[in-house]
């Protein structure tokens, strides 16, 4: 069974396609390593926002420090919707540790005074 990607890694968006242990369609050793990743174990940085505590219209943006499984994407996001932020926040402030055990952070990535 054959299936085709759309390489995100750079702005060419190579059309590659894995037929088993056949891949043809790629120009970088980048989209080779893209596609092996991506067919086996696809991961993704989640980028969100928090609610900051006690103010109306503001939040605070948010991001794993790493890739998660898409498969947890929903979950994550999940988490993240649970909290609210108190100010000050520092950039990079680790606002969920650990998040379900996936080994990355979620982190903010805006200083807010």
């Amino acid at each position: 069974m054959s299936k085709e990607f759309i390489c995100i890694i750079c702005p060419k968006g190579c059309h590659i396609k894995v037929d088993g242990e056949n891949i043809t369609g790629y120009t970088c050793l980048r989209g080779l390593n893209y596609v092996k990743q991506e067919s086996v174990n696809p991961v993704r940085t989640l980028t969100s926002t928090v609610l900051v505590d006690g103010e109306l219209d503001l939040v605070c943006p948010v991001k794993t420090s790493g890739e998660i499984p898409k498969k947890e994407i929903f979950n994550v996001m999940n988490e993240i919707n649970k909290i609210k932020v108190k100010k000050p926040i520092k950039m990079n402030q680790v606002l969920i540790e650990n998040v379900l055990n996936l080994g990355v952070n979620i982190i903010s990535t805006k200083e807010i005074l």
